[in-house]
């Protein structure tokens, strides 16, 4: 069986800087807390947990004067201020691709567009993205999530739309919501806010999917861009999500010759080569195989 692992694994850049500066700090003191996963993998969130990261589900719960990590999804404009106003000694590692869409959707609220977010409404860098846009009346909101083309619902006399999009959403999807704003709406101003790395990343993976028989996809199962990776290379080939190489069943490669390994932008590189070694070991794998 011929294993390939897709160029474009490991932590992408945006993971990479949150890990690197938590690590760091960790160094020099223990205790610091975070509001939320820092990264969504759970391997990597346990390791940090061992170096004296402290995750909580409520600010309230963070020590006035602690030290505080701003995941790299970003946190709501009403949790920052709360962080200030507890005297927190913020550390703020939001990736910088999702920061520009901060500085976007500020400047577009306050020019007085409607803003449509194409993504996960429960997901944590879409939540801090509409915190940023002005509310400028009590009854009625000026930005709405669009998850589905037919989640659309513009306002009556609405005339300056703009359109950003979650960094990890489904490119197609995306693609859809667009065409459907510009057919019922009269002007509206379209930002591509996906991340040029994760474009990569599905590229690749749709590329190496079209030559396997079967694709791994290692990440965290509450991974946005790995549930996005795994959704686009199925509608190809067979493919599993994992998150560790122990999910890994032997009896799903039977007869199989070639499989593709990719993974999520919150995965290790570590992690992909034990997936790696993992379809090495099983029976079929030790048969011969090419790389």
């Amino acid at each position: 069986m011929k294993i390939t692992i897709a160029h474009s694994t490991g932590f992408c850049s945006g993971v990479q800087r949150a890990i690197k500066g938590a690590k760091r700090a960790l160094e020099n003191q223990v205790g610091i807390y975070c509001l939320g996963e820092i990264i969504h993998n759970p391997r990597v969130i346990e390791s940090l947990k061992k170096q004296g990261l402290v995750v909580v589900d409520d600010i309230e719960s963070v020590p006035k004067g602690a030290s505080f990590i701003i995941r790299s999804h970003g946190l709501p404009k009403n949790l920052i201020e709360k962080a200030a106003l507890k005297g927190l000694e913020v550390l703020d590692f939001t990736c910088p691709k999702v920061k520009k869409i901060h500085t976007l959707v500020t400047r577009l609220s306050k020019e007085g567009y409607f803003i449509l977010v194409a993504g996960n409404p429960k997901h944590p860098e879409v939540k801090a993205i509409l915190s940023l846009v002005e509310r400028k009346t009590r009854s009625a909101g000026d930005a709405i999530v669009v998850q589905r083309p037919e989640d659309l619902s513009i306002p009556d006399r609405c005339e300056k739309l703009a359109l950003v999009v979650q960094t990890t959403f489904d490119p197609a999807r995306f693609l859809d919501i667009v065409l459907e704003t510009v057919a019922v709406s009269r002007t509206t101003l379209v930002h591509n806010t996906l991340c040029e790395e994760t474009l990569k990343r599905q590229r690749e993976a749709l590329e190496l999917a079209g030559r396997v028989d079967y694709m791994v996809v290692v990440g965290g199962k509450n991974s946005s861009n790995t549930r996005t990776l795994f959704e686009l290379v199925r509608r190809k080939v067979p493919a599993v999500h994992i998150e560790a190489c122990d999910e890994l069943d032997e009896q799903l490669f039977r007869g199989v010759e070639r499989v593709g390994i990719i993974s999520g932008a919150s995965t290790p590189e570590g992690e992909v080569r034990e997936v790696y070694r993992k379809l090495e070991s099983f029976e079929v794998a030790r048969r011969g195989y090419s790389c």
